[in-house]
């Protein structure tokens, strides 16, 4: 009687793990969990277990896109294994019991994780988890642009400024601890969000506006007071209309200081005083030659001409003949 009593008891047990393998097998797989993840950071990816149940085994599976199933890890006993160490994840993948943690995040690793999560004594579940892995958010800034600034109020533009290739998700707060724009400010945001105009009483310039950038993994803040530059009833600054009168205010000075300075150089030259006229003197070879010319014959008067040039001629000859009779005296 009690090896019928155990063999119906194995029989029924067989049973009923093979209906529970088969109701497994047709049960869809739980809808994908959402995990997000910062460039070169970590995550981590925990299964969901009945409380009390007993997990044999769990393989860890990965897939983007529309390609293939990679079988990326596996736990069985107790113990870790890796199917491929050499796949894309090398050594970025770490396992604790049912958590599975990437390393060192790369923007290709975003996709989904599956989990077959084996529970004895014949239980199969699958869980996804769709992985996101975003850029990280970088410290942004504010440009500011004063409109006008009149005891009556300030009108002045803020935009912010995120760096970075990333996405990211730009709203604005006021105030200090920061808090949310109420119904009761005058402002006025661009469709991007990224600009802000605001139109402040000057009981309100005492102020500060914070701009925060964000993804679903992380966010920055940078904060602008206001009262750098609004003052209550100062005009500190020129809107564009006042540059523009300045600018055409210093040319025309400009031109005006070049053609006083024109005119007083002309009439500088207009007053000096004419370059006299210098006498030339005639040297008295220059008189000779004149006189001379003045006394020289018409032409055709060749008898004077000749008897001049006779006496040229003869004048060596007298020199000699002189010096020879004083030797001889």
């Amino acid at each position: 009687m009690g090896g019928r009593r155990r063999d119906a008891l194995r029989l029924w047990v067989g049973s009923l793990a093979a209906l529970l393998a088969v109701v497994a097998a047709d049960r869809p797989p739980s809808p994908p969990r959402r995990a997000s993840g910062v460039l070169g950071g970590s995550v981590v990816l925990s299964v969901s277990v009945m409380p009390g149940a007993k997990v044999r085994e769990i393989e860890w599976s990965f897939q983007a896109g529309s390609g293939p199933a990679l079988l990326v890890a596996l736990f069985r006993d107790g113990k870790f294994d890796r199917p491929d160490p050499s796949d894309r994840f090398k050594q970025r993948i770490e396992m604790f019991n049912e958590t599975l943690r990437i390393k060192a995040l790369e923007m290709n690793d975003s996709g989904v994780f599956g989990a077959r999560v084996k529970i004895l004594p014949a239980l199969v579940e699958d869980q996804l988890f769709h992985l996101t892995v975003y850029e990280p958010v970088l410290t942004p800034r504010i440009q500011s642009q004063l409109i006008s600034s009149t005891p009556k109020g300030c009108n002045v533009t803020l935009q912010c400024l995120s760096p970075g290739k990333g996405r990211v998700n730009v709203t604005w707060r006021k105030g200090n601890p920061i808090q949310d724009l109420s119904s009761t400010d005058r402002y006025q945001v661009s469709p991007d969000g990224r600009t802000i105009q605001l139109f402040l009483q000057p009981t309100s310039l005492n102020t500060t506006y914070s701009c925060m950038a964000s993804n679903p993994i992380e966010h920055k803040i940078v904060s602008f007071d206001l009262q750098r530059i609004c003052q209550s009833g100062v005009d500190m600054s020129f809107s564009k209309s006042g540059y523009m009168v300045l600018t055409i205010v210093l040319l025309v000075l400009s031109l005006g200081a070049a053609f006083w300075c024109w005119r007083i150089n002309s009439e500088k030259s207009a007053q000096a005083a004419p370059i006299p006229t210098v006498q030339v003197e005639e040297s008295p070879s220059d008189a000779q030659n004149t006189e001379v010319q003045k006394r020289s014959p018409p032409e055709g008067n060749n008898k004077s001409l000749g008897l001049q040039e006779n006496n040229v001629q003869r004048s060596p000859q007298r020199e000699p003949l002189i010096a020879t009779a004083q030797d001889q005296n």
